[in-house]
């Protein structure tokens, strides 16, 4: 099962009692969690304590976890109990890997180059399931040649207000919902929060909801 926030509204008293009434076995935060407003920050970081899920609380960085100095507010999340996946993956339980990379707008806008998946991926067990999360839904072919099970992003909020979706798609082709690469599904979240103005207009929030089924009966 796996639950995104998206935007640092996202992220408040009435949003982790959701995601805990459905009693999740892993959350997955799909980035943008914080805005790299440190004095906000601490308003938002006794919500985030409280959540909990037997296999963790797992992240990666978005484009708002970095201020203006490009200076990532990660640090906060893993302090408050988040495990946060820069470019590396872990073994969440036997055959289940969760893999993450750090954001790639940040990335390009820092001039970053680098095969950050492969990094992110090395030396996994090759029996192991793969979910592969990164914030923003690019490189998914490449993704896909990694073997990799599932993909989750978010970053789109699917245009937030109609019909800046349209302006969205030319630069996101996966602009929301479920997609399937090369027969690697990929799911992108709309995310609970809001960017800029704090409205929405027929682009609903979400907190995704998914189930994992193994075709073979996976070790406890």
């Amino acid at each position: 099962m796996w639950a995104s926030y998206r935007g640092w509204e996202g992220i408040g008293l009435k949003r982790v009692p959701q995601i805990q009434v459905e009693q999740p076995d892993i959350v997955v935060l799909a980035g943008d969690i914080l805005e790299g407003d440190r004095s906000f920050e601490r308003e938002l970081l006794a919500p985030l304590r409280t959540l909990r899920a037997p296999l963790g609380v797992w992240a990666v960085t978005g484009n708002h976890e970095f201020d203006e100095e490009d200076e990532s507010s990660s640090s906060v999340l893993e302090d408050n109990g988040v495990h946060v996946l820069h470019d590396r993956w872990a073994e969440v339980r036997p055959g289940l890997i969760l893999a993450g990379i750090d954001d790639l707008t940040s990335r390009r806008r820092r001039n970053q180059t680098g095969n950050f998946i492969q990094k992110a991926l090395e030396s996994r067990p090759a029996s192991a399931a793969t979910i592969f999360v990164s914030h923003t839904p690019w490189d998914v072919e490449t993704v896909t040649r990694s073997g990799a099970g599932l993909m989750l992003s978010g970053h789109t909020h699917e245009g937030q207000i109609w019909p800046l979706n349209y302006l969205v798609h030319f630069t996101h082709p996966f602009l929301s919902g479920r997609y399937e690469v090369n027969g690697m599904p990929i799911i992108v979240c709309r995310g609970t929060g809001t960017w800029g103005p704090r409205m929405r207009l027929w682009r609903r929030g979400e907190i995704a909801r998914i189930r994992l089924r193994s075709p073979q009966p996976m070790k406890p």
